[in-house]
């Protein structure tokens, strides 16, 4: 197990891993050098062996002319007596390349697809390349590497073309036997007559370049060893060496131990910087630690002390909040107590006032406008006690739907009643409008009156004389609604107090509070009936341009 974790180790360290970097590198370029080398040492003696061929041949094309010039002197005396002394052009050719071939291993002839001599008969390679400079006239050269009884070998070839000296042996007529024996071809001067053959082995020049890319493969390698020793033992002694330290303190600090000291590290660059940060680190970490217990303690007092006062305050919020609940219940119970008190004898002045109006002769008119001014403020006055006993019910939690199944079109009518006198007495036009579809539902009918009333009773309020109110009931199949809507063109309200106009005992405008008169009651008791029936209220209102209050009443089952 401990030989496996070593070499987890070994290949997990980073001068291992540098170095196998490294080698790959070198071997790579090493190996792509041994290939280059050997490709270009290929194409040297590709060049080399068709140079020597060359020569080769054109030395034995020179001798081939000799002779073909000095036949006449070798064939006659001086008499001019023919005397063939049987050394023809292609003899000594053939002579010479088998002299040649008897000395090394070069092959040197003439060759014909057509041939006269069965020695010079062509082999595979031959005949194409015959074909081939025969094809191409321009061609000088025919030239392969192959091998040839398992061994490479350099096969080279040049065209032969008749000249006047040729015409004797290989002219007109043809088939005509000539001097030496054999038929002519009936060739005239620049025509094809074969090519010059030449077979060179290669196994010696190749031995000797292998042998050559050997030592430069021994002295790549003994470099590679050398280069990376040089690299291992820099590395180590610049880099790893310095890190295994480093790395061995950052073990310490993770154990607990801030005793560690860095500054006689040797280390260089950004491993002496790396080392620097890390020893202002563990000083920094050693003070923190150190002092960290008392820090501690210290913050501890501070939060029990903290702790402490806001328990004094929480305790002062309770009592107070008690206060508060005891002082709210207090004007609740005073409120509903006075606005009772008051309501008897309202009441009562209403009703004489009534009576008195009935028994009044038409001819009183001034009378009748005072009475009628009475009954008017007086129905002002009892809905004003009449909302603050409702707030009251709701904010001690009595209040109560007094649920029966409502008509729509009584309960306005209930409302148009009260609203009407009010209206007509500020010249205010009213106009009431419930639509046909409009369900009957489960609700409480008079606080249904309640909201529509004192939406109503605002609208004549806040319009100017010439005005005009109108009051639209409508169903709403979509969310299964009854809405009520009750707009008006009077002094409308201002964007920014829109979001307070449901608060109790606020109004939009002070001024309007003052010209206008009013609590701020209605629209908070109105809030809170619909909000009693789980409906919603809303307002849309532009400044100088009127106010529209929509409300929105669940359908309830009759059942």
């Amino acid at each position: 197990m401990s030989g496996i974790k070593k070499r987890i180790r070994t290949t997990d360290n980073l001068t291992f891993s540098f170095m196998l970097a490294t080698v790959i590198v070198i071997i790579m370029v090493m190996g792509a050098k041994y290939f280059w080398d050997y490709h270009q040492e290929m194409k040297q003696a590709e060049r080399e062996m068709l140079e020597k061929a060359q020569i080769i041949t054109q030395q034995q094309k020179a001798l081939w002319e000799f002779m073909a010039i000095n036949q006449r002197k070798i064939n006659y005396d001086l008499d001019g007596n023919l005397e063939y002394k049987f050394l023809s052009c292609s003899t000594v050719a053939m002579g010479v390349g088998a002299m040649l071939a008897a000395e090394t291993d070069y092959k040197l002839k003439p060759t014909n697809v057509n041939y006269r001599n069965i020695l010079n008969s062509p082999d595979e390679f031959e005949i194409l390349g015959v074909i081939h400079l025969k094809k191409f006239p321009t061609t000088t050269e025919y030239w392969a590497i192959e091998d040839m009884n398992g061994k490479p070998v350099f096969r080279y070839m040049t065209p032969l073309i008749i000249d006047k000296f040729c015409l004797d042996c290989h002219g007109e007529p043809k088939g005509e036997i000539d001097i030496s024996g054999y038929a002519k071809e009936g060739l005239q001067i620049g025509d094809f007559a074969g090519a010059l053959s030449l077979t060179m082995p290669m196994d010696l020049y190749l031995e000797n370049m292998h042998g050559s890319q050997r030592s430069n493969a021994f002295f790549s390698f003994v470099l590679i060893l050398v280069c990376i020793t040089c690299i291992y033992l820099l590395v180590t002694k610049m880099v790893t060496s310095s890190l295994g330290e480093l790395e061995q303190a950052v073990s310490k600090v993770g154990a607990g131990q801030w005793d560690v000291n860095l500054k006689d590290l040797r280390a260089r660059g950004e491993i002496r910087r790396l080392t620097n940060h890390f020893q202002n680190m563990t000083e920094q970490l050693k003070d923190l630690y150190s002092n960290l217990e008392l820090k501690v303690e210290q913050r501890t007092d501070e939060l029990e002390r903290a702790n402490s006062i806001l328990k004094q305050h929480q305790y002062e919020l309770e009592q107070m909040n008690l206060r508060l609940n005891e002082t709210n219940i207090y004007k609740s119970e005073f409120l509903a107590v006075m606005s009772h008190e008051l309501r008897t004898p309202l009441t009562s002045i209403i009703a004489f006032t009534e009576l008195l109006l009935v028994d009044l002769p038409p001819k009183e008119e001034n009378k009748l406008h005072i009475l009628e001014e009475i009954q008017t403020n007086s129905q002002i006055l009892l809905r004003l006690i009449n909302n603050i006993l409702d707030l009251a019910k709701i904010e001690a939690g009595k209040a109560q739907l007094n649920l029966e199944i409502v008509d729509m079109q009584d309960i306005i009518a209930l409302v148009e009643s009260v609203i009407t006198p009010l209206a007509k007495s500020k010249d205010i036009d009213l106009s009431v409008h419930v639509d046909s579809h409009v369900p009957l539902t489960k609700a409480d009918p008079e606080k249904i009156r309640r909201i529509i009333e004192n939406l109503a009773g605002n609208a004549v309020k806040f319009t100017d004389p010439g005005g005009r109110i109108e009051i639209l009931v409508e169903y709403s199949s979509a969310t299964n609604e009854i809405i009520l809507q009750v707009s008006d063109n009077g002094i409308g309200i201002k964007e920014e107090d829109q979001k307070y106009i449901f608060e109790k005992f606020t109004q939009a405008d002070g001024s309007a509070s003052r010209k206008y008169g009013g609590t701020g009651l209605g629209l908070s008791l109105a809030k809170e009936l619909v909000e009693l029936h789980q409906g919603w209220i809303k307002v849309k209102s532009q400044l100088g341009g009127g106010s529209s209050f929509i409300v929105g009443i669940p359908v309830q089952n009759l059942e």
